[in-house]
């Protein structure tokens, strides 16, 4: 019962000291020489002060910073390369005069993708538009959303892309609110394009084309 009684007054001390130190941040600069005399676990090296914790919190938050620009970084110039071959694909497709000038200019953005090594435009490989081989796509995968980034199974890659593309990106293009064709990306990586990624690029890529390809079907 004494342990007890110890153990609640021990516990309320505590708390107490906690309590006054949130309420005066500043009470360790009217009493500097405490410091020194603070000890903390530590799971590497025993015990330490708590200037030297402080210190170390301090170097781990600064290597997260530093990991944290170098990634915004890289993704800022992923952006800027993405953002100057759509410019170019802009170019060449206002400047084509057929639908094969436009095919090749997609494959010329495809080219320019790191890990992008297949380009694909569906439904127009003949004169006319016609998704009919590709009702499976639709279906499962773009029939709530233009841009699909992910896996296919077997059933759906048959015919698209051969068996070594284990990731790809399909853009529905749309005329009036009916499919007219698929562009499909595909990468021999796993990971390259997955369901998470922000496809800002993707969409404006899907208003292009449609704004361009029905001139070329309906001709």
């Amino acid at each position: 019962m004494t342990d007890t009684l110890i153990k609640s007054q021990e516990l309320v001390a505590a708390s107490a000291v906690a309590d006054y130190l949130q309420q005066h941040p500043d009470f360790f600069q009217h009493y500097p020489e405490l410091l020194p005399l603070l000890r903390l676990p530590h799971q590497q090296r025993g015990t330490v002060s708590l200037v030297e914790r402080q210190l170390e919190l301090q170097r781990e938050k600064i290597h997260l910073l530093q990991e944290d620009i170098t990634r915004l970084m890289s993704v800022a110039r992923q952006n800027e390369h993405i953002f100057l071959a759509l410019n170019a694909l802009h170019i060449a497709v206002h400047q084509a005069k057929n639908l094969t000038d436009v095919q090749q200019a997609l494959q010329a953005f495809a080219d320019a993708m790191p890990q992008v090594k297949y380009c694909r435009l569906l439904g127009l490989e003949q004169p006319g538009a016609d998704l009919s081989p590709y009702q499976l796509l639709l279906s499962r995968r773009l029939q709530q959303q233009p841009v699909y980034l992910g896996r296919l199974n077997k059933e759906e890659q048959h015919d698209i892309f051969p068996a070594k593309v284990h990731s790809v990106a399909l853009l529905r293009i749309d005329q009036q609110d009916t499919p007219l064709a698929i562009l499909a990306f595909g990468s021999e990586l796993d990971d390259h394009f997955q369901p998470e990624m922000d496809v800002l690029f993707l969409r404006h890529l899907v208003t292009l084309l449609a704004l361009v390809l029905p001139a070329y079907v309906n001709a």
